[in-house]
């Protein structure tokens, strides 16, 4: 099973001392391991140890999608070359290249800027990438460089990167320090983990001839040879990978990564909803050459999602545990996402004006300082300030320009999905207006609507109403601030306070009522009483809406598993039997994106794109617990143990 990544220990950024060559050109070397990033005519000899040494570029006129793996991501040099390589290179139609990267030391974005200066030919990559860079966390962070080429940086530890990794390799860059210098990057159970992520086929280049890293990759599998080097350097590495490692899978088996869900670019896919849920996959799932199509019954943000504004801003929990670390993963993918949004569209939907978290109860201010002592979030992310937390990145956006933003040119149909039904290796969409839709794909996205479709209805779902309530002529704070309720500045002008929970039942409408609105008004009362002072309820603009949840509070997403296989091949969990049990079957075809809570603006858009790489079968842009803690089948599972606990 795969380590649980820990994301306790804050990343440093590297050190450097800037020498110069004999011609003058840069020499950055790492003051911590005493080596070199790169000298003399860097593009170069990546060209000829990592491109020309992985058959690079001829091997791209045969993929329509092909996966790099690097160690070692320093200066960001062999990525640029590889990209621009991939830019000039014939190939087919909408082919995508992935690139996944480690690095524990991550270079400052002065210091890569100037290290930059010395490959004037890359100049134009150089600025997209360092406009794109995450900032310093542990983890996971994909960037979209353009439509065809995807970032996969991971921070921190690299057999934490690679046991943690859900990918198939095709081409590995092995460049970390020498292994004189950095023999952590060069180990025997590094070398292995790169079998275990290696496609069939999968090759590798290094510029180290040093034995001991040739005995470790023959023992994972890999055929090396030694040839010429470059430059000074006379010999480096090449290899192939002649046999796959037998190594344990990194999920549970009622987990685990079916890859006959992968499908073909161009597929079309019915996304069932409108809201941000619905809209974060029309967005992820172009981005992976997909064609959604958006089923909704009213119009688009006509939820949730279309409340006057919604709040951007971490959940944060003081254990690490991977429920803890996705919420801290989405707030980064979405703060990073809408920051591009905005730059891209030219459209007012971010106002990043800060968030104030306060501490009005004892327990709140033990818990504030464990978390200030733990830093979950990147270096800058967060302080302690006003009486409680302060996350600058964070403030507010309007829900319904930001669905506009997502779904694009996106087609949209304008219908209620009334069935699903499985028709061979497609699916059969049934609409009220009476038309039938042949799909390739289908993913649920409709909130608690979910539980209309007898594919879903094994799943735990159940609502909340909330009311939020807008006062155009109210006064507006400069940042918002969460004490349980919630002040912000609303988009439009003005001051919008929420948000109130009712449980709803299935089926109901919520309706905004003004004993709702005097109940806003006296929650805000107990912090800011002088703002609560001048909000008049007759003035108010309320709404209404559901919010869907699970018992664990976490969000659904993945494929839909065959409920009737559960039944039969994991009945042994009932029962205390520890078995060999096989792989879960899913639904082929099938996915869901649901109980997305009070937190859907942050968390649907990383929780997409964990679904759209999926069906692509591309690098998957969080974690294996991560994966685990969001797949549709935990509850099933829980149950069972449950009763076997029950039992015993």
């Amino acid at each position: 099973m795969a380590n649980t990544m820990s994301k306790d220990k804050q990343i440093k950024n590297a050190q450097l001392d800037w020498g110069e060559t004999d011609n003058d050109q840069f020499s950055p070397r790492s003051i911590f391991f005493d080596d070199i990033y790169f000298s003399g005519d860097g593009p170069e000899e990546t060209e000829h140890v990592f491109l020309h040494g992985n058959g690079l570029p001829d091997r791209w006129r045969d993929y329509t999608r092909i996966a790099i793996g690097e160690l070692g991501f320093g200066t960001g040099l062999n990525f640029l070359a590889a990209w621009d390589q991939w830019r000039n290179t014939e190939k087919p139609n909408d082919a995508r290249l992935d690139f996944f990267s480690i690095e524990a030391f991550p270079l400052t974005p002065s210091d890569l800027s100037r290290a930059h200066q010395a490959w004037p030919t890359l100049a134009a990559l150089s600025e997209r990438l360092l406009k794109a860079l995450p900032p310093p966390h542990p983890g996971f962070h994909q960037i979209e460089l353009d439509h065809h080429v995807t970032l996969t940086l991971f921070y921190g530890d690299v057999l934490d990167g690679l046991e943690n990794a859900e990918a198939k390799i095709d081409a590995w860059f092995l460049d970390g320090f020498s292994p004189a210098k950095n023999p952590a990057m060069w180990r025997d159970d590094v070398m292995a983990a790169l079998g275990r992520l290696s496609n069939d086929g999968a090759t590798l280049a290094t510029f180290t001839v040093a034995g001991a890293v040739r005995r470790a990759l023959s023992a994972a599998g890999f055929d090396v040879e030694k040839r010429p080097g470059h430059g000074r350097k006379r010999e480096m590495l090449a290899g192939k990978l002649a046999s796959q490692p037998k190594t344990p899978p990194k999920r549970k088996p009622w987990h685990m990564s079916d890859t006959s869900l992968r499908l073909a670019p161009g597929a079309r896919i019915a996304v069932i909803g409108g809201g941000i849920a619905g809209a974060s996959l029309a967005y992820a799932l172009t981005r992976e050459g997909f064609a959604p199509i958006v089923y909704e019954s009213d119009a688009p943000a006509s939820g949730a999602s279309g409340n006057p504004a919604g709040l951007i801003m971490p959940r944060l929990d003081v254990g690490d545990m991977p429920d803890g670390r996705f919420h801290v993963d989405a707030y980064v993918y979405t703060v990073q996402l809408l920051n591009r949004l905005q730059s891209q569209t030219k459209k007012t939907l971010f106002n990043p004006c800060g968030v104030v978290w306060h501490a009005t109860k004892d327990e709140e201010k033990i818990r504030h300082q464990k978390l200030l002592a733990r830093q979950p979030l990147p270096k800058d992310w967060f302080t302690e300030d006003h009486g409680g937390l302060v996350f600058p990145q964070a403030g507010v956006v309007q829900p319904c320009v930001f669905v506009a933003s997502l779904l694009g040119e996106t087609p949209i149909r304008l219908t209620t999905v009334t069935r699903l039904s499985q028709k061979g290796k497609q699916w059969q969409v049934d609409c009220a207006d009476g038309k039938t839709d042949t799909i390739d794909a289908v993913v649920i996205a409709n909130g608690l609507g979910a539980l209309k479709f007898q594919q879903a209805r094994s799943l735990p779902l159940s609502g909340a109403a909330g009311q939020v309530d807008w006062f155009p002529e109210g006064d507006v704070p400069d940042q918002a601030h969460v004490f349980g309720p919630y002040v912000a500045p609303a988009p439009d002008g003005g001051v919008i306070i929420g948000a109130t929970y009712a449980p709803i039942a299935i089926g109901a409408e919520p309706a905004f009522t003004a004993e709702a609105t005097q109940s806003n008004i006296a929650a805000i009362k107990a912090l800011m009483p002088e703002l609560a002072q001048t909000l008049d309820p007759e003035k108010s603009r309320p709404r209404a809406s559901i919010r869907c949840f699970t018992p664990d509070r976490m969000p659904i997403a993945g494929p839909v598993p065959d409920w009737g296989f559960y039944s039969g091949a994991y009945d042994g969990i009932r029962h205390g039997r520890l078995e060999d049990y096989p792989a879960g079957k899913m639904q082929p075809g099938l996915f869901i994106l649901a109980s997305l809570g009070s937190r859907g603006l942050v968390t649907a858009p990383l929780a997409a794109a964990m679904i759209a790489r999926e069906m692509a079968g591309a690098l998957a842009p969080v974690e294996s617990a991560v994966a685990e803690a969001l797949h549709p089948a935990r509850f099933f599972i829980r149950d069972l143990k449950r009763t076997k606990n029950t039992r015993h």
